[in-house]
C-alpha cells in the first residue's frame, strides 16, 4: 500500500504498532492543513452540537495519512479539548446536570482508558477505518430515523431541572459510550445526548451539556490510553487544537440561525460523506 507519510520520520518499532512519543518535524503546509481541517470540524461539530470526532478521524486518515489506531489516538486529543471548551461554556450557564455528568465519567472514563490502550491498535488499520465507517452509516440511520435526531434538532435553552441520577443505567449506558469514545473516537456524543435526554429524563440542551461535562473526563481519559499506546502523533496535536479551538467559537455563533430540520440534514450527511469513503478504503488507498 502506497500512502503518503506526513509524521516526519517518526519511527516504527519492529513488530509493533507502537511509536516513539517524541515530536517528530512537521511540514508548514502540513500544519497548515491541519489547522485548516480542524478549523472547519470545530464549526460543523459545534453547529450540530454533537462534536465533529466523525470527521476529524476519516479526515486525519484520508487526508493525512496516518494509520487507523493513529487516526483516533491523535484525533482525542483534539476531542478532549473541545469537549473541555464545551464544558466550560456549559458550566457557566448552569446546564451541567454534575450528579449525572460525575456517574456516567466514572464508568465512560475507565472503559475509554481501556479500551484506547488495549484494543484499538490490535485492530489492523484497514478493518479500523472500515469499521468506524460503517459505524458511521449506522450512526447517520440513527440520526434520520431514531431518537438522536430529534433530541439535537431540539437543542435549545432548557429548564435547569435536576434529577436523581439513576445509577444503573447510567453506568450501563456509560460504558458502551466509553468503549466507542476509546475505540473509534465516534458516535459518543450523538448516543449519549438521547440517551441522557431519555433516561435521565433532561431536557436537550441539558444533555448535551452533561454530555460535554461527561466527555471531557472520558475523552481524558482515552488520551492516556492511547499515549500509553503509542498511537498518538503528538505534533499533529497544536494545529488541531487551536483550529478545532478557534472553529467551534465560529459554529456557536452560527448554530441559533439555523433550523432543527437543517441542522438534522448537517449531521446525517456529515455521517454519510466522511463514512462511506471509509468503507472503501482499503481498495484505493
Amino acid at each position: 500500500m502506497n500512502r503518503r507519510r506526513f509524521r516526519g520520520g517518526a519511527d516504527r518499532v519492529t513488530g509493533s504498532r507502537r511509536r516513539d512519543l517524541h515530536w517528530p518535524a512537521l511540514e508548514p503546509d502540513i500544519a497548515i492543513g491541519l489547522f485548516g481541517l480542524a478549523l472547519v470540524i470545530g464549526a460543523y461539530g459545534s453547529i450540530i452540537g454533537a462534536g465533529g470526532g466523525f470527521l476529524l478521524i476519516p479526515g486525519l486518515a484520508l487526508l493525512f495519512g496516518l494509520e487507523g489506531a493513529e487516526a483516533v489516538g491523535t484525533g482525542v486529543v483534539t476531542l478532549a479539548c473541545l469537549h473541555a471548551a464545551g464544558a466550560l461554556a456549559y458550566e457557566r450557564q448552569g446546564l451541567v446536570d454534575r450528579p449525572v455528568a460525575a456517574w456516567w465519567a466514572a464508568a465512560a472514563g475507565p472503559v475509554a482508558l481501556l479500551s484506547g490502550w488495549l484494543l484499538t491498535n490490535r485492530f489492523d488499520s484497514e478493518l479500523l477505518l472500515t469499521t468506524i465507517g460503517l459505524l458511521m452509516i449506522v450512526l447517520a440511520v440513527f440520526v434520520v430515523v431514531g431518537p438522536a435526531g430529534r433530541t439535537i434538532g431540539a437543542i435549545g435553552p432548557g429548564p435547569a431541572d435536576p434529577v436523581e441520577p439513576r445509577v444503573g443505567a447510567l453506568l450501563a449506558g456509560a460504558s458502551g459510550v466509553g468503549f466507542l469514545n476509546g475505540t473509534f473516537a465516534v458516535g459518543g456524543g450523538l448516543i449519549a445526548v438521547p440517551y441522557l435526554a431519555r433516561v435521565q429524563r433532561l431536557s436537550a440542551h441539558r444533555a448535551a451539556a452533561t454530555t460535554a461535562a461527561a466527555g471531557m473526563v472520558a475523552s481524558s481519559a482515552a488520551t492516556v490510553g492511547h499515549a500509553l499506546a503509542g498511537n498518538i502523533v503528538w505534533s499533529f496535536a497544536p494545529p488541531l487544537v487551536l483550529g478545532a479551538v478557534i472553529g467551534s467559537s465560529t459554529g456557536a455563533r452560527l448554530a441559533p440561525r439555523l433550523s432543527p430540520r437543517t441542522v438534522m440534514v448537517l449531521l446525517s450527511a456529515g455521517l454519510v460523506v466522511a463514512g462511506a469513503p471509509l468503507i472503501g478504503f482499503a481498495r484505493w488507498a
